[in-house]
């Protein structure tokens, strides 16, 4: 005879976090059990009980700050790197949100719960990581002094609302992309260089941009 597969703590997790998604925290432990493949006595051996499992299973994962805002030194255009970090920075909060409207509809939720799973406050440490992005961009006369970590602030906050947003009409994401587009291109007036906001506002009236002295 084969072995009996066994399933991974993992694949009982990724199980139950589908389940408590879609039904949130009064799933029953027999479905997250069929769903894994193992028993409800397995589950309460390995988790020791079910609001434990819960907790284990929502528990969101941590940022990959690279992965969203890219490297230390960002290359390429100012502009175009701040559309493309707040299109990430949404995607990644449509997806944390849901988890953490879930945790704080659990019963035993309290503030101190947010300790323990540090990223559900990711806003912080995503405005300082974008801030020190964006200081590269000052350094190399793209972007306007000091402008760095308020824009690091409004383009995370812009993010979070557009990624709430699409939890909560998920039919309006098109337009709140295009409105969000119309943000960026409002905090880049401010931001920008003034030769560049000269330049830009010289496009605008079909004029030409006054040469630097």
């Amino acid at each position: 005879m084969g072995r009996h597969k066994v399933v991974s703590d993992d694949d009982v997790l990724a199980a139950a976090r589908r389940i408590f998604r879609e039904r949130g925290h009064t799933a029953s432990t027999r479905d997250v059990a069929r769903v894994a493949g193992v028993s409800q006595a397995v589950l309460y051996q390995r988790f020791g009980s079910k609001e434990q499992l819960f907790f284990r299973a929502m528990a969101p994962t941590a940022p990959d700050l690279e992965e969203m805002l890219g490297p230390a030194e960002p290359e390429g255009e100012a502009h175009a790197y701040v559309r493309a970090v707040v299109e990430r920075l949404a995607a990644y909060f449509s997806e944390l949100l849901p988890v953490a409207i879930q945790l704080m509809l659990h019963p035993s939720f309290e503030l101190e719960t947010l300790h323990r799973f540090e990223h559900l406050n990711a806003d912080a440490r995503l405005a300082a990581a974008l801030t020190r992005r964006l200081q590269g961009f000052e350094r190399r006369g793209e972007l306007a002094p000091g402008s760095a970590a308020a824009a690091a602030t409004l383009i995370t906050t812009l993010a979070h609302d557009l990624g709430l947003r699409s939890v909560l009409s998920p039919r309006e994401a098109a337009s709140g992309r295009r409105e969000l587009g119309r943000m960026i291109d409002v905090i880049w007036s401010g931001v920008a260089p003034a030769g560049a906001r000269a330049a830009r506002g010289a496009r605008a009236r079909g004029t030409r941009a006054p040469a630097a002295e």
